[in-house]
């Protein structure tokens, strides 16, 4: 018997109602994780206690920036959108740029 979907699961947005925040975390090497949470302060204690993959070792880190609450379409988008800039010097001005709301 195949196996039939629910066609209005697709429509029906799964995380409307959930809010998430983008952040930026530092340690002391100068080193900058970015992220994004339903509940970055909890998000925090997990980075500095181990439980996170690559900030294990690491810390401790710092919260040095964070978003407003928002979808996690928009949060992915914007977590992306600093990812791309870490590299570089643009990260600074881009968090900057989008805390001002210029």
């Amino acid at each position: 018997i195949p196996h039939v979907r629910d066609r209005r699961f697709k429509s029906c947005p799964r995380n409307d109602f959930l809010m998430y925040q983008v952040y930026v975390l530092n340690n002391s090497a100068g080193q900058k994780y970015i992220g994004l949470s339903q509940d970055p302060q909890t998000r925090l204690l997990q980075h500095n206690s181990g439980i996170s993959r690559w900030t294990k070792g690491k810390g401790p880190w710092t919260i040095v920036w964070k978003s407003n609450p928002m979808s996690l379409s928009e949060a992915r988008k914007l977590e992306n959108k600093f990812k791309r800039q870490k590299g570089g010097l643009g990260l600074n001005p881009l968090v900057l740029k989008i805390t001002l709301g210029s």
